[in-house]
């Protein structure tokens, strides 16, 4: 079965809310919520306290009327009786008054004009608010002579609730207000540290940023993260030195040579490889094989570490005639060769190989003391003149440095077979 590997929905992570804004939201809803809930029962509240006042109000409004209109019951005077109505009634906040006799008969009454809809808004809130009118008996020598009746009025218990809601409201959305300051005051800090660690870990992932480090974060747990997190990024920052470390130590035992430290034979092939690259332009380039003359006996009879001592000496010796450009490599045993690059001419060449063995005339001196004559033998082919390819210049230079190793001494060749040189011993 397949294994499919999930691809992230782009436009889902588009849709998603950032930590600040999810927690702004909840902060909102949390606020307002509560608010909402707060203001409404300190409104409820207020209604029941205020029904109560204004049913007190009323129970004192209808004994200054009972005790302003006793005489007028006394003396059977209705003017005068509704006359004290009407001047209680300036003052006074009720929607209807009446007074009765001992037997219920109306003795005089006054009702609140309604001449606009405040007035009748504050008559059906009063209706609502006063279901009951309040009855007080008017006693005159200790009997009964009439009977105060009155019905409540809305008008200011409206008037009054709406500067309490209005002051109310105020006071909650102050308090909305500095509850989300505080609120994210502390949502801050945690989206600041938790960004911190987000941002950390995007140039991480990104931009393989290990030395980058979360700053500590005012909430404990936050901190506590975030030292942690800044101590794991040591671990890898240190782990990924040691693995390009050993890379770069990989790379250089795969391309030079362990004893002498110069290039070895994959990385002079490729270099060859490179130069016939059908892509590129044609070079004009020399390949010289080089070959240690009677190694095996050195080996043999002076030891191994003799040897490398041999070829050690004459690696630095072959580095020291290179011009900018130019690669050396050890290919292996006793075996080197020299990629020089551009070169124009047979004769220059020719004029390289002597070089070399010229600085081969000085002996080599071995870790004992002893000194050593060393001779190499040197075999020479040119490209586009000789060979067009890798192979053809390796086995052009190869069977010109054979043909070196039949000559004594150090000596060269070049691929055409003909010698050019004195040093040349036929």
């Amino acid at each position: 079965m397949e294994n499919k590997i999930p691809v992230p929905d782009v436009e889902q992570s588009a849709q998603r809310l950032t930590l600040s804004a999810a927690l702004n939201r909840i902060h909102v809803i949390v606020i307002f919520t509560a608010i909402g809930l707060a203001g409404f029962l300190l409104t409820l509240l207020a209604l029941i306290a205020l029904r109560s006042h204004a049913e007190s109000n009323l129970q004192l409004t209808a004994r200054a009327i009972g005790y302003t209109t006793e005489a007028a019951l006394v003396f059977n005077d209705p003017a005068a009786a509704r006359d004290s109505l009407e001047f209680i009634a300036r003052r006074g906040d009720f929607a209807q008054a009446k007074i009765l006799t001992p037997a219920g008969v109306i003795f005089t009454e006054w009702l609140r004009p309604v001449n606009s809809n405040w007035d009748k808004l504050g008559k059906i809130i009063g209706h609502v608010a006063f279901p009951e009118p309040v009855t007080i008996p008017v006693v005159h020598s200790g009997s009964v002579i009439g009977t105060v009746w009155l019905a409540g009025n809305g008008s200011s218990l409206i008037g009054f609730l709406l500067e309490t809601v209005l002051s109310l409201l105020g006071c909650l959305v102050l308090t909305a207000l500095v509850a989300l300051y505080f609120s994210r005051r502390m949502q801050k800090g945690i989206v600041d540290a938790l960004g911190h660690i987000t941002h950390v870990t995007h140039e991480v992932s990104a931009n393989r940023s290990f030395n980058l480090r979360v700053p500590s974060a005012p909430i404990a747990e936050l901190h506590t993260l975030s030292q942690d997190f800044n101590s794991l990024l040591t671990e890898l920052e240190a782990w990924e030195n040691h693995i390009r470390n050993e890379n770069v130590s990989l790379t250089k035992k795969a391309l030079h040579d362990g004893l002498t430290g110069l290039h070895n034979r994959a990385f002079f092939i490729d270099t060859l490889n490179q130069c016939f690259n059908p892509m590129r332009p044609a070079l004009s380039l020399a390949l010289l094989f080089i070959d240690v003359d009677n190694f095996k006996e050195i080996n043999d009879s002076l030891g191994h570490a003799a040897g490398d001592r041999v070829l050690m000496v004459i690696g630095e010796r072959l580095a020291k005639t290179l011009r900018k450009g130019d690669v050396l490599a050890r290919l292996g045993g006793d075996e080197f060769a020299i990629l020089l690059e551009p070169m124009i001419s047979t004769a220059e060449a020719v004029a390289f190989a002597e070089r070399i063995v010229d600085i081969m005339k000085t002996p080599v001196i071995l870790l004992n003391n002893k000194t050593l004559d060393v001779s190499l033998s040197i075999g020479i082919a040119l490209s586009p003149s000789q060979a067009n390819s890798t192979k053809e210049i390796l086995e052009k230079a190869d069977e010109a440095m054979y043909r070196s190793k039949k000559i004594s001494g150090s000596c060269w060749h070049v691929s055409t077979g003909m010698p050019l040189s004195a040093a040349m011993k036929d």
